[in-house]
């Protein structure tokens, strides 16, 4: 006969699973994106229509559930659906998170403000109400800890066969979340530090090492979608892993794999340390139960589980620290397991608690004891569900249409059969998106040129024509410029980039695109078209949002650049970085990266007006956006201000990321020799000429310093070749005035 307790506990654990799950779940719905959004919703939205291929590693699993689920989901767009998908994730990632708290601490209490804490943290809760698969993610790690502690527990009850079944279902379970991100191989040594310590015979034992290994291979099976989906030919294809090489290519982040394990070790304690006051976002007014928790768990006899949040916590930050990557991409993409492990912390700190109260109030009396640890739970809840009001506006997707609306306007100001360049998956994704799935402008093409070398990705067909007459084709040429050169002529060629060289060409500004004309080219009339803010409160506009809305500033102050007027271009980028950092609540994402880039172009404009002082002023907000900033404009704004030192050091930092800057090797032999460091000085300048030689600058520059080092016969000979190759230069007059010195 069942025992009555064990009903009313498990009918209270219903109950407030049930609770939970439903009230996360219904505050992601009412704040789910109803249609595309910025980043990769659009590259994901496109595969899960078309039933194709998305970005590397292809996450075929998260592919396949969301198309099933918007079959049986039939309500609103298939961006809503999917973002409903994410949030039920989300909710049942809550639900796991409260279970394995309970399991660890036996305080309801503690698994609660758990869930409820990481369901609404802000960059979970931000990115689980759009197209995305951080949803289910999480909800993996959190299912992998639970059928961990399910295995402990049957082994300490003795029963082996359910025991061994629990290590089965993780093996399967660990599969499954490798077809939907590898990020879990992170968590590979923690989960073995757990089930050495509680049975390492019975993790090794024969029966179970291959009955994980047939169970893995069961999960990894969704992998087989990928090449299935190639060989439909289906409209979106990215990758095209039709082939075993292409497949195994997809799969190990081939075409994406750029900056993994590439992070600057000189700036890693930096950046391990900046990760803490983001908690302060993530839980506000709460985020202190972590280090309670945490010193709690270390209080216990057996360090297990204490050991175990460690770990957990380290190889879940860690290596995504790794990543040369902006923080902003790292936050919204790759934080949120470790974040999962701060809030099992504070799930612990507030087990601690809530039982240190039941501790005191047990000498009370009953009246008193039930009062005093009822107060104490319900004021902890409260405590996590502070974050609910504070980030509720902030990651509210219900009304945002930034991304929908700058794709129509673009699209439809390239219609009807124009080409499109972008730098940015902020443009593309969204672009495609419209065109793909709703059929608005179908016939403009959308290309990012670095990512022509990709199969399957559209655009090949554009450079593979002959050029017209009067255009000089390069091998050398980069991939935007070789596009440009065959097709402008052609069909209307439109540029969103700004880290693309038209300085040569016409442009005129429309407002979120450029129009690209060959050197004197009729150019026709056209109003530009802008996205405007809502009415929402600034502080709630995200980064994304922000470069949409500002990029038509950035895109005039580049025609302005190639007119000449850097004085305009200086008001332009000024009024744009204004509007991208002001009260801005946290950086996410791409947006941050295009912001990054124009404080760099802000800080060239304002060297080319002689504004050193502005420069070395305005340039360390940056810093609120990229932390790790580094620009030769500022390091040779601080030169020019007498700050030599502080000039090294921002060039010592950007070549960490950097090293084959040219630019960069002359302003640090420049510093240099201020400092009259002149040998020195000559090894960044001879790299500067084995980087780029025609530049007038590392020449002279390194003839100035031989000159200063008595070599007088080699600086000779750079000035001759200065002198000889940019006469009308000032690096040319100035190279014939150390000449006419030499001669004397």
């Amino acid at each position: 006969m069942p025992d009555p307790k064990k009903c009313v506990r498990r009918n209270h654990d219903v109950a407030i699973l049930v609770l939970l799950f439903l009230s996360s779940f219904a505050l992601h719905v009412m704040t789910a994106a109803r249609t595309v959004t910025f980043s990769d919703s659009g590259d994901f939205l496109m595969a899960i229509s078309t039933v194709g291929n998305c970005h590397c590693p292809g996450y075929p699993l998260f592919i396949m559930s969301a198309k099933v689920f918007s079959w049986i989901f039939p309500a609103g767009s298939l961006a809503f659906r999917v973002s409903a998908l994410s949030g039920i994730f989300a909710s049942l990632t809550a639900c796991l998170i409260y279970w394995v708290v309970y399991r660890m601490t036996h305080s309801r209490i503690g698994g609660v403000v758990s869930g409820v804490a990481y369901a609404f943290s802000y960059t979970f809760w931000y990115e689980t109400v759009i197209p995305g698969t951080y949803g289910l993610n999480a909800f993996f790690f959190a299912l992998l800890l639970v059928l961990m502690l399910r295995w402990e527990r049957m082994l300490s009850e003795g029963q082996r066969g359910r025991a061994d079944n629990a290590l089965a279902a993780f093996a399967f379970v660990f599969g499954l979340a490798l077809t939907n991100h590898f990020s879990v191989i992170f968590l590979v040594p923690t989960f073995l530090f757990f089930a050495l310590d509680t049975n390492w015979r019975e993790l090794f034992a024969l029966r179970n090492i291959l009955r994980m290994a047939a169970f893995l291979m069961l999960g990894l099976l969704p992998f087989i979608y990928e090449p299935v989906a190639a060989f439909r030919g289906p409209a979106y294809n990215f990758g095209d892993p039709s082939t075993l090489t292409r497949w195994f290519h997809h799969i190990t982040f081939y075409h994406t794999r750029r900056g993994l394990f590439g992070y600057p070790v000189k700036f890693f304690p930096a950046r391990f340390w900046r990760y803490f006051p983001t908690l302060v976002t993530e839980f506000p007014y709460f985020f202190w139960l972590a280090a309670v928790g945490l010193a709690a768990s270390f209080l216990k006899r057996n360090k297990k589980y204490a050991l175990f949040l460690i770990l957990s916590f380290l190889l879940t930050t860690l290596p995504v620290m790794s990543y040369n990557q902006i923080e902003s991409v790292l936050r919204a993409h790759f934080y949120y397991p470790g974040y999962l492990v701060v809030a099992l912390m504070i799930g612990f700190g507030a087990a601690w608690i809530a039982k240190l109260i039941k501790r005191w109030a047990e000498r009370r009396d009953r009246f008193v004891s039930a009062t005093a640890v009822g107060l104490t739970g319900l004021v902890l809840v409260v405590f996590a569900c502070v974050s609910i009001p504070v980030h509720y506006g902030k990651v509210d997707k219900s009304r945002y249409n930034y991304a929908r609306d700058m794709a129509i306007k673009m699209l439809k100001k390239a219609e009807p059969d124009g080409i499109i360049l972008a730098d940015t998956d902020n443009v593309v994704f969204p672009l495609k998106y419209m065109q793909y799935i709703e059929g608005v402008s179908p016939d403009v093409r959308v290309i990012i040129p670095s990512a022509l070398v990709v199969p399957g990705w559209p655009g090949a067909d554009l450079v593979n024509i002959l050029a017209p007459p009067g255009q000089n084709v390069s091998a050398n040429d980069p991939a935007y410029a070789r596009l440009a050169k065959l097709n402008c002529v052609r069909v209307p060629l439109y540029t969103s980039g700004i880290t693309f060289d038209f300085s040569s060409w016409d442009l005129e500004w429309q407002g979120l695109l450029n129009r690209v004309y060959p050197t004197g080219a009729p150019r026709e009339e056209s109003r530009p078209i802008l996205v405007k803010q809502g009415i929402e409160p600034l502080s709630n506009v995200d980064s994304d949002a922000r470069e949409a809305i500002f990029l038509p500033d950035a895109l005039k102050a580049y025609v302005a650049i190639s007119s000449g007027d850097f004085r305009k271009a200086e008001r332009l980028y000024e009024s744009a970085t204004g509007y991208a950092d002001k009260n801005l609540y946290v950086p996410t994402l791409y947006g941050c990266e295009t912001t990054s880039f124009i404080f760099d172009l802000w800080g060239q404009v304002l060297n080319w007006l002689g504004d050193y002082r502005k420069t070395v002023r305005v340039m360390p907000r940056v810093n609120s956006i990229n932390p790790d900033f580094a620009s030769p404009s500022y390091a040779q704004a601080l030169s020019r201000c007498g700050q030599a030192d502080a000039a090294l050091n921002e060039l010592d930092d950007f070549l960490a990321v950097n090293s084959t800057s040219a630019v960069a090797c002359i302003e640090k032999g420049e510093a240099e020799a201020c400092l009259g460091e002149y040998e020195r000085a000559l090894s960044s300048f001879k790299k500067a000429i084995e980087l780029d030689s025609d530049d007038p600058r590392s020449h002279f520059g390194l003839g100035f310093a031989l000159f200063q080092l008595k070599d007088t016969k080699s600086a000779a000979e750079q000035f001759h070749a200065v002198v000889d190759k940019w006469p009308q230069t000032r690096w040319g007059i100035e190279a014939r005035k150390f000449l006419d010195e030499l001669k004397k």
